[in-house]
């Protein structure tokens, strides 16, 4: 029984992580209409919506506890920061590109910070890992070429704060998994999220969603419903089943749809330094969680 549900849920983490590895183009398109707070607020909107069928679905309470609140804030906050620096470095950037650096970073900085901040034992083999993952950034990044304006025109320093971001978001959902249900955690995390971002979405109409097209509206719905809702859902539900180290491993599937998706969808083009640094970080990845 143990291991069809880690059956069920592998295939769930699968199909996840191909939605997320199709909402890099997503995020590309959608910057297109308006900046990155008024997007990410109705992506969280949405998010919320359809999040309360799964709460009901399911036939979890809204109700949380006092005790609770920070979690859920904190997870919020952070939501909220990634999905910022997302949508302006996919406006700035390459989508493809910034799908494979945030995505290879986010498991190999999870582990990092999970074995120094709670204790875990670092061997050898992460060592190893840890440093293919630094090469194979600096390969994505071709820090050979740095220079600040570089870093800003690329939308690259946006990826990187994201991905902290989102390490945060892992970090703090692992440790809330013997406090709070993961089905309720999730919806008030996607609540908390939307108010967060109504203040700094405030600088243009937030009406003005409703006069874009159907492209718009297309890829907005499945970055809020099937990206976020279906694929973060899951995340989370893997990262209190499984653990945050085993949750993240998933995302290496990531890096190669995200890049596929873009050179298919986006026509952007093939970069040789982003395919030989993901392919390091994929490597990273599968030997630190091996």
């Amino acid at each position: 029984m143990h291991q069809r549900k880690d059956l069920r849920l592998t295939i769930l983490m699968v199909l996840a992580m191909l939605t997320w590895g199709l909402s890099w183009t997503n995020a590309k398109i959608l910057g297109q209409y308006g900046n990155a707070s008024l997007i990410m607020f109705w992506r969280f909107i949405f998010a919320t919506l359809s999040f309360a069928l799964v709460l009901k679905w399911y036939g979890s309470e809204y109700k949380i506890s006092k005790k609770n609140i920070l979690f859920i804030l904190g997870n919020a906050f952070f939501m909220v920061s990634y999905n910022y620096f997302y949508f302006r470095g996919t406006q700035i950037g390459l989508a493809g590109s910034g799908g494979v650096l945030v995505t290879t970073l986010n498991p190999i900085l999870t582990s990092l910070f999970s074995s120094l901040f709670f204790g875990g034992l670092i061997l050898k083999k992460d060592w190893i890992g840890f440093g293919l993952g630094l090469i194979g950034g600096t390969i994505i990044l071709r820090l050979w070429d740095f220079n600040l304006y570089s870093l800003l025109q690329s939308g690259n320093i946006f990826f990187i704060l994201a991905s902290l971001s989102w390490v945060s978001v892992t970090i703090i959902t692992s440790q809330s998994k013997n406090i709070i249900p993961f089905i309720p955690y999730t919806f008030w995390s996607f609540v908390f999220a939307s108010c967060l971002c109504l203040p700094l979405s405030l600088q243009e109409s937030l009406l003005s969603v409703f006069y874009f097209d159907w492209i718009f509206w297309l890829n907005l719905l499945i970055l809020a419903v099937v990206a976020m809702s279906f694929g973060t859902s899951i995340y989370f539900l893997a990262s209190v089943q499984l653990g945050p180290k085993r949750a993240s491993a998933f995302i290496f599937i990531v890096p190669l749809t995200a890049m596929g998706f873009a050179i298919y969808f986006l026509s952007e083009p093939f970069q040789l330094t982003t395919a030989i640094g993901g392919t390091l970080g994929i490597a990273a990845v599968y030997i630190i969680n091996h």
